[in-house]
């Protein structure tokens, strides 16, 4: 599973955010991690039509979107949606 993020050095939830991200790709070392700033990367933020952040989607091995996630969410909820996706 890959998961792909949307941030901006600006947003203050993206900021509050950082430390749960930290402690979940320790938590799941094998996780692909991908981060896309929201002013730096336009393609990748058209392909997923992503228009505010933060913003996550979670892809499966086969390239197949499992999950979107709009706003700011807490390490608890980021851990539980990933190990529910990783089944």
């Amino acid at each position: 599973m890959k998961i792909i993020k949307f941030t901006a050095l600006w947003c203050a939830d993206c900021i509050v955010m950082r430390k749960a991200w930290i402690e979940v790709s320790e938590a799941f070392p094998d996780l692909t991690i991908e981060e896309y700033d929201f002013d730096e990367h336009e393609e990748v933020l058209q392909k997923f039509n992503v228009k505010k952040v933060p913003y996550t989607i979670f892809i499966d091995d086969q390239g197949n979107e499992l999950l979107r996630l709009e706003g700011m969410q807490n390490k608890k909820d980021l851990m539980e949606k990933i190990e529910q996706n990783l089944k």
